[in-house]
Protein backbone atom coordinates (compact mmCIF):
# COMPACT_ATOMS: atom_id res chain seq x y z
CA UNK A 1 0.00 0.00 0.00
CA UNK A 2 1.61 3.44 -1.17
CA UNK A 3 2.36 5.66 2.21
CA UNK A 4 0.60 8.62 1.44
CA UNK A 5 -2.57 6.35 0.80
CA UNK A 6 -1.77 4.65 4.27
CA UNK A 7 -1.41 7.56 6.06
CA UNK A 8 -4.79 8.74 5.00
CA UNK A 9 -6.31 5.76 5.83
CA UNK A 10 -4.50 6.34 9.44
CA UNK A 11 -5.65 9.58 9.65
CA UNK A 12 -9.63 9.25 9.22
CA UNK A 13 -9.56 6.73 11.70
CA UNK A 14 -7.81 9.24 14.50
CA UNK A 15 -10.03 12.07 13.48
CA UNK A 16 -13.01 12.20 15.78
CA UNK A 17 -16.53 11.87 13.70
CA UNK A 18 -17.80 15.33 13.51
CA UNK A 19 -21.56 15.65 14.69
CA UNK A 20 -24.09 14.80 12.86
CA UNK A 21 -27.39 17.54 12.88
CA UNK A 22 -30.73 15.81 12.91
CA UNK A 23 -32.38 18.48 10.60
CA UNK A 24 -29.66 17.72 7.73
CA UNK A 25 -29.43 13.65 9.13
CA UNK A 26 -33.47 13.80 8.69
CA UNK A 27 -34.99 16.39 7.24
CA UNK A 28 -38.50 14.84 6.72
CA UNK A 29 -38.02 14.36 10.83
CA UNK A 30 -36.68 17.26 12.19
CA UNK A 31 -37.48 21.12 10.74
CA UNK A 32 -35.81 24.19 12.74
CA UNK A 33 -38.32 26.37 13.49
CA UNK A 34 -36.70 29.14 15.14
CA UNK A 35 -33.39 29.74 17.24
CA UNK A 36 -31.63 32.47 18.93
CA UNK A 37 -29.22 33.33 21.83
CA UNK A 38 -31.40 31.98 24.07
CA UNK A 39 -33.38 28.98 22.68
CA UNK A 40 -33.30 26.46 19.52
CA UNK A 41 -36.55 24.92 18.72
CA UNK A 42 -37.42 22.18 16.61
CA UNK A 43 -40.59 20.65 14.95
CA UNK A 44 -40.14 16.90 15.03
CA UNK A 45 -42.89 14.56 13.16
CA UNK A 46 -41.96 10.47 13.33
CA UNK A 47 -44.12 9.09 10.84
CA UNK A 48 -45.58 5.54 11.74
CA UNK A 49 -43.00 2.79 11.65
CA UNK A 50 -39.93 4.99 10.66
CA UNK A 51 -36.53 4.98 11.52
CA UNK A 52 -34.74 7.88 12.13
CA UNK A 53 -30.81 7.38 11.52
CA UNK A 54 -27.84 7.77 13.97
CA UNK A 55 -27.72 11.43 14.90
CA UNK A 56 -26.59 14.16 17.62
CA UNK A 57 -28.24 16.27 20.12
CA UNK A 58 -26.27 18.95 22.02
CA UNK A 59 -25.40 19.19 25.70
CA UNK A 60 -28.70 22.10 26.52
CA UNK A 61 -31.55 21.21 28.60
CA UNK A 62 -35.02 20.44 26.93
CA UNK A 63 -38.35 21.14 26.82
CA UNK A 64 -40.60 18.31 24.39
CA UNK A 65 -44.17 20.07 23.40
CA UNK A 66 -46.37 16.74 22.80
CA UNK A 67 -49.06 18.05 19.82
CA UNK A 68 -50.70 14.63 19.13
CA UNK A 69 -51.81 11.21 20.74
CA UNK A 70 -48.23 9.04 20.12
CA UNK A 71 -47.53 5.78 20.38
CA UNK A 72 -44.40 4.98 22.36
CA UNK A 73 -40.97 5.21 20.75
CA UNK A 74 -37.65 3.86 20.85
CA UNK A 75 -34.08 5.71 21.29
CA UNK A 76 -31.17 4.02 20.75
CA UNK A 77 -28.46 6.05 22.17
CA UNK A 78 -24.92 5.21 21.09
CA UNK A 79 -21.98 5.36 24.14
CA UNK A 80 -24.39 5.90 26.96
CA UNK A 81 -24.85 3.37 29.88
CA UNK A 82 -28.60 2.65 29.52
CA UNK A 83 -28.78 2.32 25.88
CA UNK A 84 -31.90 2.01 24.69
CA UNK A 85 -34.75 3.41 26.06
CA UNK A 86 -38.99 3.35 25.26
CA UNK A 87 -40.50 6.88 25.37
CA UNK A 88 -43.94 5.71 26.90
CA UNK A 89 -47.19 6.77 24.67
CA UNK A 90 -47.92 10.87 24.80
CA UNK A 91 -51.26 13.14 25.16
CA UNK A 92 -52.00 16.03 22.92
CA UNK A 93 -51.12 19.12 24.94
CA UNK A 94 -48.59 17.95 27.68
CA UNK A 95 -44.77 18.07 27.98
CA UNK A 96 -41.46 17.04 29.13
CA UNK A 97 -38.94 18.54 30.42
CA UNK A 98 -35.46 16.82 31.06
CA UNK A 99 -31.79 18.00 32.03
CA UNK A 100 -28.97 18.57 30.09
CA UNK A 101 -27.08 14.69 28.66
CA UNK A 102 -25.11 14.88 25.10
CA UNK A 103 -26.70 12.27 23.12
CA UNK A 104 -26.13 10.34 20.33
CA UNK A 105 -29.05 8.22 19.06
CA UNK A 106 -31.27 6.59 16.49
CA UNK A 107 -34.56 6.56 16.79
CA UNK A 108 -37.90 4.07 15.86
CA UNK A 109 -41.56 4.56 15.76
CA UNK A 110 -42.84 1.09 16.01
CA UNK A 111 -46.60 2.12 16.49
CA UNK A 112 -49.08 3.23 13.70
CA UNK A 113 -49.32 6.61 14.23
CA UNK A 114 -47.52 9.82 13.97
CA UNK A 115 -45.22 11.62 16.95
CA UNK A 116 -45.32 15.13 16.78
CA UNK A 117 -43.92 17.37 19.21
CA UNK A 118 -41.98 20.61 19.84
CA UNK A 119 -38.19 20.04 20.89
CA UNK A 120 -37.23 23.22 23.22
CA UNK A 121 -33.41 23.93 23.71
CA UNK A 122 -32.68 25.73 26.44
CA UNK A 123 -29.44 27.80 25.47
CA UNK A 124 -28.89 29.35 29.14
CA UNK A 125 -26.94 28.90 32.19
CA UNK A 126 -26.39 26.56 34.37
CA UNK A 127 -25.10 23.80 31.80
CA UNK A 128 -26.71 21.14 33.76
CA UNK A 129 -29.21 21.70 36.17
CA UNK A 130 -30.75 18.34 37.05
CA UNK A 131 -33.72 20.11 38.78
CA UNK A 132 -34.31 20.39 35.44
CA UNK A 133 -36.94 17.32 34.94
CA UNK A 134 -40.87 16.04 35.02
CA UNK A 135 -43.88 15.09 33.17
CA UNK A 136 -46.75 17.42 32.52
CA UNK A 137 -50.15 16.00 31.55
CA UNK A 138 -52.76 18.03 29.89
CA UNK A 139 -55.18 20.21 32.47
CA UNK A 140 -58.54 20.66 32.34
CA UNK A 141 -60.02 24.41 33.04
CA UNK A 142 -63.23 26.82 32.49
CA UNK A 143 -63.79 27.59 28.37
CA UNK A 144 -64.98 30.69 29.55
CA UNK A 145 -62.30 32.15 32.06
CA UNK A 146 -58.75 32.83 31.43
CA UNK A 147 -56.47 30.62 33.16
CA UNK A 148 -52.55 30.28 34.47
CA UNK A 149 -50.56 28.27 36.61
CA UNK A 150 -47.35 27.87 36.72
CA UNK A 151 -46.32 23.93 36.47
CA UNK A 152 -42.72 24.09 37.10
CA UNK A 153 -40.09 26.59 38.34
CA UNK A 154 -36.08 26.66 38.82
CA UNK A 155 -33.06 28.49 38.53
CA UNK A 156 -32.99 28.10 35.22
CA UNK A 157 -36.98 28.57 33.76
CA UNK A 158 -40.74 29.24 34.73
CA UNK A 159 -43.38 26.84 32.89
CA UNK A 160 -46.94 28.13 32.74
CA UNK A 161 -49.20 26.57 31.52
CA UNK A 162 -52.03 30.17 29.73
CA UNK A 163 -55.57 30.13 28.29
CA UNK A 164 -57.13 32.91 26.81
CA UNK A 165 -61.38 32.39 26.60
CA UNK A 166 -63.16 33.70 23.51
CA UNK A 167 -62.76 37.19 22.99
CA UNK A 168 -61.45 37.71 25.97
CA UNK A 169 -57.83 39.65 26.68
CA UNK A 170 -54.73 38.12 28.71
CA UNK A 171 -51.47 40.49 29.53
CA UNK A 172 -48.58 39.24 28.89
CA UNK A 173 -45.62 41.21 30.36
CA UNK A 174 -41.63 39.72 31.05
CA UNK A 175 -39.03 40.99 33.61
CA UNK A 176 -36.16 43.41 32.28
CA UNK A 177 -33.62 40.47 32.16
CA UNK A 178 -35.98 37.74 31.33
CA UNK A 179 -37.90 37.00 27.90
CA UNK A 180 -40.10 34.59 26.96
CA UNK A 181 -41.07 31.72 24.66
CA UNK A 182 -45.12 31.12 23.89
CA UNK A 183 -45.82 27.50 22.50
CA UNK A 184 -49.18 27.46 20.84
CA UNK A 185 -51.37 23.80 22.56
CA UNK A 186 -54.02 24.62 20.17
CA UNK A 187 -54.57 26.54 17.45
CA UNK A 188 -55.05 30.43 18.23
CA UNK A 189 -56.75 33.37 16.73
CA UNK A 190 -55.40 36.77 18.28
CA UNK A 191 -55.07 40.52 17.72
CA UNK A 192 -52.37 41.59 20.02
CA UNK A 193 -52.04 44.85 21.10
CA UNK A 194 -48.17 46.01 22.23
CA UNK A 195 -48.21 49.79 23.67
CA UNK A 196 -48.84 52.40 21.24
CA UNK A 197 -48.38 50.40 18.27
CA UNK A 198 -51.55 49.60 16.09
CA UNK A 199 -53.03 46.36 17.10
CA UNK A 200 -52.11 42.87 14.93
CA UNK A 201 -53.73 39.90 14.19
CA UNK A 202 -51.70 36.93 14.71
CA UNK A 203 -52.46 33.12 14.28
CA UNK A 204 -50.67 30.17 15.34
CA UNK A 205 -51.30 26.56 14.85
CA UNK A 206 -50.61 24.14 17.26
CA UNK A 207 -47.07 23.78 17.85
CA UNK A 208 -45.85 27.09 16.46
CA UNK A 209 -43.74 29.12 18.35
CA UNK A 210 -43.70 33.56 19.69
CA UNK A 211 -40.71 34.81 21.04
CA UNK A 212 -41.45 37.95 23.85
CA UNK A 213 -38.35 40.11 24.13
CA UNK A 214 -37.09 41.48 27.73
CA UNK A 215 -39.49 43.68 29.78
CA UNK A 216 -42.14 43.86 27.34
CA UNK A 217 -46.26 43.85 27.58
CA UNK A 218 -48.03 42.56 25.18
CA UNK A 219 -52.30 42.30 25.65
CA UNK A 220 -53.33 38.75 23.39
CA UNK A 221 -57.23 39.43 22.36
CA UNK A 222 -58.29 35.93 21.82
CA UNK A 223 -60.60 36.67 18.81
CA UNK A 224 -61.46 32.77 18.00
CA UNK A 225 -64.24 30.95 19.39
CA UNK A 226 -62.41 28.35 21.21
CA UNK A 227 -60.14 28.62 24.35
CA UNK A 228 -56.37 29.65 23.01
CA UNK A 229 -53.94 27.35 25.29
CA UNK A 230 -50.41 28.14 25.21
CA UNK A 231 -47.34 27.19 26.71
CA UNK A 232 -44.93 29.71 28.14
CA UNK A 233 -41.36 29.36 29.29
CA UNK A 234 -39.61 32.30 31.28
CA UNK A 235 -35.45 32.63 30.65
CA UNK A 236 -34.53 33.20 33.91
CA UNK A 237 -30.29 32.88 33.16
CA UNK A 238 -28.12 34.26 30.56
CA UNK A 239 -27.10 32.74 27.20
CA UNK A 240 -24.23 29.87 27.23
CA UNK A 241 -21.61 30.50 25.48
CA UNK A 242 -20.96 29.18 22.27
CA UNK A 243 -18.16 26.44 23.32
CA UNK A 244 -20.96 24.97 25.91
CA UNK A 245 -23.49 24.34 23.78
CA UNK A 246 -21.87 22.80 20.76
CA UNK A 247 -22.76 19.36 19.95
CA UNK A 248 -20.91 16.16 20.86
CA UNK A 249 -17.44 16.04 18.90
CA UNK A 250 -17.38 12.22 18.76
CA UNK A 251 -20.34 10.18 17.36
CA UNK A 252 -20.11 8.54 20.32
CA UNK A 253 -19.59 10.02 23.65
Amino acid sequence: MPFIRFLAIVLLLATPALAQDPVKVAPQAYKLDFENDWVKVLRVHYAAKEKIPEHDHPATAAAFVYLNDGGPVIFKHIGLSYGAITRPATKARGFRLWYAVKETHEVENTGDTPSDFVRIEFKTEPVNAKSLRGKFQPEEYPQDENFQKVLFENEQIRATRLAVAPHKKLAVSTAATEPALLVALTPANFKLKNGKAKPLKLSLDAGKTRWVETGAVIEFENIGDAPAELLRFDLKTKPLSADQIKPPDHKHN
